[in-house]
């Protein structure tokens, strides 16, 4: 690793590096490190490094550098980053001087394609010899990397080359060519990394890879009937049974009653869920293996894939002159879609649908407007549901089917 220095003593290198081959080529050719659409009166190569990027072979080399808690630095973070360089050649053309420059750096370049450690020692030596050359490079610590740098081209199509000049306003083409350098890799020098603590006790423990998987998730006491906050929901699949097991259903955990010895099924009750909402929710059952000697250190483990269910919200009515309130046993989200219905008591078809604005904040109780009695809505008694993310609560019926409750009278 590097310090911050190492990108500025690559451009460095890389002017060294050409600074006498260049005027070999032609004689009295410098070699600058600027932008490049600085008007030029000499003869020479303009070095300008125009973007960085990530590696990709080490961006997901660096781990974690600091304890869970963030308080504790175990290792100097570090980053690795590509440096993007356009090389322009400068002089008469109608001497060739731009094509002789090109030739003679496609050269150089091809023949030394690794920013060597005698070449990055020469250019922190001279930034401490008298005159000094970039006298801010004595400190860079570049030659100490674990890997050297590599030099590539870069080559860009018409297009690209085309959008990377347009950046240089009013400045007119110059001969150019694209070159990368990478991997370039630079930690922060500050800060005294702690080691970590030795193991004083190791702890193995070995089990065969127990995938859980869940084929359905349906109300325990009857396969047909909906699934509410009371229900008892059984889960069915294959490996359901860890060391312990959990199942999350939306965004509550709960512990299972019971699971069966071939660990094919498992029954939770949802009234310990303090979370569930009604609508739409995912089922996922999740180990925990217990690490160590007993009773052990419980550890994450497999978890299933998810199993949508519906969850139905339970409510009471109250009903004055002009308004129906309606109290869900279910918090409702402020973000989801509810409407409040009017059934037929005999059919259970929906007569009216009455729209509830956005909620302000999660609740539990929505009041609308009492409809009143038109065309399409004769005047009677009618039953009412509560309609969340197309989850509709359940009515009481008599025995011969028609609604008792909840109803409203229109």
């Amino acid at each position: 690793m590097s310090n911050f220095l190492a990108v500025a003593t690559v451009s460095a290198a890389l002017q060294r590096l050409l600074t006498p081959r260049i005027s070999a080529a032609v004689g009295g050719a410098e070699v600058w490190v600027d932008r490049s659409d600085v008007k030029r009166q000499k003869s020479g190569v303009n070095i300008y490094m125009y973007r960085t990027s990530l590696d990709s072979v080490w961006r997901n080399e660096d781990l974690p550098g600091r304890t869970s808690d963030g308080t504790i630095l175990r290792a100097r973070p570090q980053v690795a980053v590509s440096l993007h360089y356009l090389l322009t050649f400068h002089g008469k053309d109608d001497e060739l001087v731009p094509q002789r420059l090109l030739g003679a750096t496609l050269a150089a370049l091809h023949t030394h394609p690794i920013l060597g450690s005698d070449l990055i020692d020469e250019v922190t030596t001279e930034a401490t010899a008298q005159p000094p050359t970039h006298p801010y490079l004595a400190l860079a610590d570049l030659v100490d990397a674990d890997e050297p740098v590599r030099v590539s081209p870069d080559p860009m199509s018409l297009d690209e080359l085309s959008k990377l000049w347009s950046v240089f306003f009013q400045s007119p083409y110059q001969l150019s060519a694209t070159y990368v350098a990478s991997a370039v890799r630079i930690e922060e020098s500050t800060g005294t990394p702690v080691e970590a603590p030795p193991v004083l006790q190791p702890q193995l423990t070995v089990r065969g890879l127990l995938q859980p998987t869940i084929i359905s998730a349906l109300n325990a006491s009857d396969p047909r009937a909906p699934v509410a906050s009371t229900s008892v929901l059984q889960i069915t699949g294959s490996g359901l049974r860890g060391d312990r097991t959990v199942v999350r259903v939306g965004p509550s955990e709960l512990t299972p009653q019971t699971a069966d010895i071939h660990a094919t099924t498992v029954q939770v009750a949802l009234t310990g869920a303090t979370q569930l909402r009604a609508g739409f929710q995912p089922v996922v059952v999740a180990h925990e293996w217990l690490v160590g000697d007993a009773p052990g250190e419980p550890r994450g483990g497999e978890t299933s894939n998810p199993v949508g269910v519906m969850v139905v919200p339970q409510v009471t009515l109250n009903v004055t002159a002009t308004t129906m309130t309606v109290t869900s046993d279910l918090t409702v989200g402020r973000s989801q879609q509810v409407t409040v219905s009017l059934l037929d008591r005999s059919s259970g078809a929906t007569v009216r649908q009455v729209d509830v604005p956005p909620l302000p904040a999660d609740t539990t109780t929505i009041s609308v407007p009492k409809p009143a009695p038109d065309a399409d809505l004769p005047a009677g008694k009618y039953g009412v549901a509560l309609n969340v993310d197309g989850a509709q609560s359940p009515t009481t019926r008599n025995a011969s089917g028609t609604i008792t409750s909840p109803l409203v009278t229109v």
